[in-house]
């Protein structure tokens, strides 16, 4: 039976992404008592981590980012009700400004020969939400940015509610197929969306800094299309799986070792 409930726990925050514990007591029937004597043994086994204090505590998958806003804000249909000002740069000048917040991971473990290599992919992936949907947004422009830190790894998001990079790359080459195709033609040929320009080749210079090191990952979604790359792109695919084929629009996942 403990361990049953224990099974109950971590499914409950797995679907929600995290889960107080007077939230898990009014779901699950038991005592405030029973529900910390579980949560403890979770922790301690390594399953669980808690963030933040008192009756504000909340308990997560240990390791795995906290990714439910950002998949609220790409998979909405409409609108988005609200864009959160804090994450969403909706110009490329306040992408860039944001960007000098990795250099608050050098305290947590960040090695300093790769702030500017982190700075540098970050950029390079938030700079082609700009370059490819310039007129070409759904609703709202600009792009989402933000970074975590969970379990040892710097976890980097990136998402956009633009055209999909399917359709920007087939005015470059009409014969791509489809949207995993023209993923993996964006990260693997020099190619853009914005010809006759001389460009393309940024993508190529992202995947080439994630697989130099065993300690880096990327997963990248557009549309049905889903692409990894890096020791750790599994991780961050696995993570970028629940975000939906439609409607249009990107998002890229980097993970990065603070070890």
């Amino acid at each position: 039976m403990k361990t049953e409930t224990r099974a109950r726990i971590v499914k409950i925050i797995q679907e929600r992404d995290c889960a107080r514990p007077i939230e898990l007591v009014k779901m699950l029937g038991i005592s405030p008592q029973a529900i910390h004597r579980h949560l403890r043994i979770l922790v301690a086994s390594g399953i669980l981590e808690p963030r933040g204090r008192g009756p504000m505590r909340r308990y997560f998958l240990a390791g795995a980012p906290q990714l439910s806003a950002v998949l609220s804000w790409y998979a909405s249909i409409a609108s988005p009700a609200e864009t959160p000002g804090e994450v969403v740069c909706e110009t490329r000048d306040v992408f860039t400004a944001r960007l000098g917040r990795l250099r608050s991971f050098a305290r947590m473990g960040l090695k300093e020969d790769d702030l500017p290599l982190a700075i540098s992919v970050a950029g390079e992936v938030g700079n082609n939400s700009f370059d490819h949907n310039l007129g070409n947004w759904r609703d709202v422009p600009g792009c989402w940015f933000e970074t975590q830190a969970t379990g040892g790894r710097l976890w980097i998001c990136v998402a956009d509610r633009g055209q999909g990079v399917f359709r920007s790359l087939t005015r470059a080459d009409p014969t791509i197929p489809d949207e995993q195709a023209a993923l993996v033609a964006a990260f693997e040929r020099t190619l853009s969306g914005r010809a006759p320009e001389n460009r393309g080749n940024g993508l190529k210079f992202v995947r080439n800094i994630v697989v130099a090191s065993e300690g880096r990952g990327l997963a990248c979604r557009s549309g049905v299309g889903l692409v990894e790359y890096g020791r750790l792109g599994g991780v961050c695919r696995e993570e970028l799986s629940r975000f939906p084929a439609e409607p249009a629009g990107t998002v890229t996942l980097i993970l990065w070792s603070l070890k």
